[in-house]
């Protein structure tokens, strides 16, 4: 006989992953299918959160709403899980140029008043000609970590399987449910976590990605004692002890997970227009961003096959998005409410 399940969610990426800890908080049995491959986007995601983005220094989108929202689910899976993976703290940016300074200055007692603190304090290992300012409630993901604790804790629930699903071949659809036969499985409903996979969807295919190609190095930098995120035109962020991560490209063709010289030579170079010290490169990777044609995350349900359901498009800042939006679309998938418009996968299938 099948085991039986309420969602198999396929993917244990970031979507993936708070996805099934929404639906379990509602009392639903969830089954988790991932291919482990370790090349998707969520495997290398620094899992940077802050409150102001980009050289016009704008407020993040729907940040009093997502931020508090993100605050508490990690924390109350860091109690659960007895594992801490997401830091709180204020991140430095250092300012590029007269432009980006002027900007801060002009703009901090608007829209961001309170969102930032200006002429902090900086260690004389960065270079800061014009100075900078911090990100307060600034916070950090520590994207491995979560996605291990919560995998652990889903194999002890007995709630994982290590799989590659061909969906064209292995999903059998049902009149109210669908099926996995060659895993044995059947939910009422399934849900499509899988980042950017082009052309090997034959239902929800045509939601068109504009993604891109991201590069991070993982260097070694002994003595440099400094907790906060630094951001100018990079972001180097503590990995433990003396390790760091830096990052990162942004390439919109050769969307594949190969590392390049030409990635790492730029990271570099724009790591030592500010870092005084020395450094060792240890590791080198790449995996393609599932950034979606609208900018923002994309959920909901299939048109005609209401129990397929989709949850993709976070990028970027998808620690920051994925516990409102996968507490959204849980609240859809049992009939508590229906999609924002913007963001429903209805809208761009029909397209």
């Amino acid at each position: 006989m099948s085991r039986t399940f309420d969602y198999i969610v396929i993917g244990q990426g970031i979507a993936g992953t708070t996805l099934s800890w929404q639906l379990r908080r509602r009392g639903l049995r969830v089954l988790v299918i991932d291919r482990e491959a370790h090349d998707g986007a969520s495997q290398i995601a620094a899992g940077l959160i802050t409150p102001v983005t980009g050289k016009r220094l704008a407020k993040s989108w729907r940040w009093d709403e997502l931020y508090p929202a993100a605050v508490a689910f990690y924390r109350s899976l860091e109690a659960e899980t007895g594992t801490r993976f997401f830091h709180e703290r204020a991140s430095l940016r250092l300012f590029a140029d007269d432009a980006e300074r002027d900007e801060c200055h002009r703009r901090a007692g608007g829209i961001i008043a309170g969102l930032v603190r200006q002429t902090p304090p900086i260690p004389d290992c960065f270079t800061a000609l014009l100075g900078g300012f911090e990100l307060l409630s600034a916070a950090r993901l520590d994207v491995p970590r979560y996605l291990e604790a919560s995998r652990e804790q889903f194999r002890e629930d007995d709630s994982y399987l290590t799989a590659d699903i061909d969906l064209a071949k292995d999903v059998e659809l049902l009149p109210a449910a669908c099926g996995i036969a060659k895993l044995n499985v059947q939910a009422r409903g399934l849900v499509f976590c899988r980042g950017f996979t082009p052309g090997s969807d034959p239902w929800f295919g045509g939601v068109r990605f504009n993604a891109a190609k991201g590069e991070i190095l993982t260097l070694r930098i002994p003595g440099l004692a400094e907790e906060r995120v630094i951001h100018r035109g990079i972001w180097l962020a503590p990995a433990g002890g003396d390790l760091f991560r830096c990052g990162s490209t942004y390439k919109w063709d050769d969307l594949n997970c190969v590392p390049t010289a030409e990635a790492r030579a730029e990271i570099e170079a724009r790591l030592r227009a500010f870092l005084r010290v020395p450094f060792e490169v240890i590791e080198h990777r790449a995996a393609v961003r599932p950034v979606i044609d609208a900018g923002y995350p994309v959920f909901g349900r299939h048109p005609a096959h209401p129990q397929l359901a989709y949850f993709n498009g976070l990028g970027s800042k998808g620690s920051l998005l994925a516990p409102f939006f996968a507490e959204q679309l849980a609240a859809c998938l049992i009939g508590e409410r229906e999609p924002e418009p913007a963001l429903d996968v209805r809208r761009f299938l029909a397209k």
